[in-house]
């Protein structure tokens, strides 16, 4: 019953996903017309879309050495396939689940299931969560630092700012959350019981009993983490590398795509920036695949860039970043599935977080 209540889902959201997609395509239609859109892809240099291909396939590869990376460190034995198999499928659950809540868990699940002890599985993935967190924020504020002469005037123009300023603060907001946390356990557990405790006399919070508790796991996991990470500094070098490289990638697939439409006047600086404020922006809408909200941020960051491919530019780098994970990820779940790996339960997804949450308990001494 429970297996069938998940696939139901998983369906679902595959579902929503294609209707999203479709949405997107019969929009594409109404507005630019099937003549224009016709004569757009047919002006995109093809090695150029060969390119954007590549490049995810290094953003994958990139995360997938991350995560090998940190498992290594604790068990050796761990073939780099199996790590590339679990991140795909990772990619998968992020796309389809809200706020990318999916992937996680799913990873922890499959590396369980390939022989990682649960601890040894939620040490790697948070540890990667961390320096990922700190990589984009880094990546972010040089950006905006280097190329603000640049193009500064452009985002106040389209009244663009606002939304750059707001992703920079709940970003700047996550990464001193996880410096609290690393150098200040007590401190920062008493500052979120603060915030809690305000939010419920503003009638904002709900339960706070139920929060403090979640608010402490989770303090106490990303604490734990920091423990790994302090004993590891090569680890964390290595691993800062390849997510700035993933980073890089990633983010470079809109200027490829730029350049396969012939275009020159902009530079890959401005095209790495505003794609970068596009995916800080976009990272916190709590809708699988930030569905219209990355749609939109898009047009609006590189509508004068694109001009009148704006609307194909944005299938087609939502096809790269969005809809190819799904596609691949469901095939590599297929693919477990026929080696004898069924997928999870919402239950058993539950109660293997649980348990992982129980294996990295341990006595803290207050700082």
């Amino acid at each position: 019953m429970e297996k069938n209540k998940k696939k139901k889902s998983n369906k679902l959201n595959l579902i929503i996903c294609g209707i999203a997609f479709l949405v997107m395509v019969f929009y594409l239609i109404f507005v630019d017309g099937v003549d224009n859109i016709i004569k757009a892809i047919s002006n995109i240099n093809p090695i150029f879309i060969l390119i954007c291909a590549i490049f995810m396939i290094g953003y994958w590869l990139c995360e997938a050495g991350t995560v090998h990376i940190m498992l290594r460190s604790m068990h050796p034995k761990m073939k780099f396939w199996n790590t590339w198999l679990v991140t795909i499928i990772g990619q998968y659950f992020n796309c389809i689940t809200p706020s990318a809540s999916g992937g996680q868990p799913m990873q922890a699940y499959y590396l369980v299931k390939f022989g990682i002890p649960l601890g040894s599985a939620l040490t790697a993935l948070l540890s990667r969560f961390i320096v990922y967190q700190f990589a984009l924020t880094i990546y972010s504020i040089f950006t905006l630092i280097v190329g603000f002469a640049e193009f500064g005037d452009d985002l106040t123009q389209k009244g663009l700012m606002p939304f750059v300023l707001i992703g920079f603060v709940i970003n700047t907001a996550v990464i001193v959350f996880l410096l609290g946390i690393a150098v200040w356990r007590s401190g920062t557990l008493k500052a979120a019981n603060w915030i809690i405790s305000v939010g419920v006399k503003l009638h904002i919070v709900k339960h706070p009993t139920k929060w403090r508790l979640y608010i402490t796991r989770e303090v106490d996991k990303f604490h734990e983490n920091f423990k790994f990470l302090k004993k590891n500094v090569g680890i964390i070098i290595r691993s800062f590398v390849l997510n700035f490289i993933q980073l890089t990638l990633y983010l470079s697939i809109s200027y490829m795509l730029y350049l396969g439409f012939g275009m020159r006047e902009v530079s890959l600086l401005q095209v790495i920036s505003y794609q970068a404020f596009v995916l800080m922006i976009s990272s916190f809408i709590p809708l699988p695949g930030a569905m219209g909200a990355a749609e939109l941020g898009y047009a609006g960051f590189f509508g004068d860039i694109f001009g009148d491919y704006t609307s194909v530019s944005t299938l087609l780098w939502r096809i790269f970043t969005f809809y190819l994970p799904i596609i691949l990820g469901l095939i590599f779940t297929m693919t477990m599935k026929n080696q004898g790996i069924e997928e999870p339960s919402d239950m058993e997804v539950k109660e293997n977080m649980y348990n992982m949450e129980r294996a990295l308990e341990a006595p803290h001494n207050e700082e």
